[in-house]
């Protein structure tokens, strides 16, 4: 079976006949970390998005740190089951001059800890999967991660078939990692839907990252930036602070505490970016615990 033929299985649409030539959000967030070969169509939209927000690639870059910060610390707490959902495209390593930080994958971070550690990729994007599958073929690992094609609304779909399939086991907890990914579906109820099925589904320990475009930090840049994706047909929903704490529902702060939804670059200590303003960061974070009780 290929992947536009396990994509329809599990509900998701083949890519059109000129997916080749629209712009991808996907492609364009690599595109901030300096890697070539984007198309045409993501060149012009890139452009765009420099006109209304000039910061946006020291966002992307303090997200992606996060990513690695917080993969770091959940892997040292103890969590050998790995789920990112978004994943997009693996960040090569530069040739030259380039910051080797943002080439490490989640299975680097996490099987330093546990070399047997369960990484799971997913995502939505046919051209994602196939692109990281085809990586993780020839990944030097003791457990070689997985990558799977999947719709984060259908939540239900995708954890059933990811026990079924033996990746994951809800014998001991794992990390959910969502960063960057929710701004891209537009449906608040689905979302809300989809975090609750997973929150209830998770076992005791688990972890659950999300970090989450957001007005709140700099509403003129960011609805700059809504407007321009939303010419060219691409959804792109920020949400305000409540919106993104209510995600995690009833749970606790992975350091204790009620959970805390802050700027990115300012959740974890040691951020390479924490001492910028907190308008480039143009996002929250947040990390939540299944406490035993919750």
């Amino acid at each position: 079976m290929n992947l536009v033929q396990e994509g329809l299985a599990l509900g998701i649409p083949a890519p059109g006949p000129d997916a080749d030539q629209r712009p991808s959000a996907a492609r364009i967030y690599r595109m901030w970390f300096g890697t070539e070969g984007a198309l045409p169509a993501d060149e012009d939209l890139a452009r765009k998005i420099l006109n209304a927000f000039p910061r946006e690639p020291a966002a992307a870059k303090i997200n992606r740190a996060h990513h690695l910060l917080i993969t770091e610390a959940l892997a040292a707490r103890g969590i050998s089951q790995v789920l990112d959902i978004g994943c997009g495209y693996a960040l090569p390593r530069p040739q030259s001059g380039g910051d080797l930080l943002f080439a490490q994958n989640t299975h680097d971070v996490v099987q330093q800890h546990w070399r047997s550690a369960s990484v799971i990729y997913a995502d939505i994007d046919h051209d994602v999967v196939a692109r990281r599958r085809s990586l993780l073929d020839h990944a030097p690992t003791a457990s070689p991660p997985k990558a799977v094609l999947a719709d984060v609304t259908d939540m239900a779909r995708l954890l059933t078939r990811l026990v079924a399939d033996g990746h994951l086991t809800r014998d001991r907890p794992v990390a959910v990692l969502l960063h960057d990914v929710l701004p891209w579906i537009p449906d608040d109820d689905r979302v809300q839907d989809a975090l609750a099925y997973l929150r209830t589904w998770l076992p005791p320990g688990s972890a659950l990252s999300i970090t989450h475009a957001t007005a709140d930090l700099s509403p003129t840049w960011v609805q700059r930036v809504q407007d321009v994706y939303g010419e060219e047909g691409i959804d792109f929903r920020p949400r305000d602070r409540q919106s993104i704490a209510s995600l995690f529902g009833d749970w606790g702060d992975l350091y204790g505490g009620p959970v805390r939804t802050v700027p990115t670059a300012r959740h974890q200590t040691g951020h390479q970016f924490a001492a910028v303003p907190d308008y480039v960061s143009a996002a929250y974070a947040g990390v939540a615990v299944k406490y035993p009780t919750s």
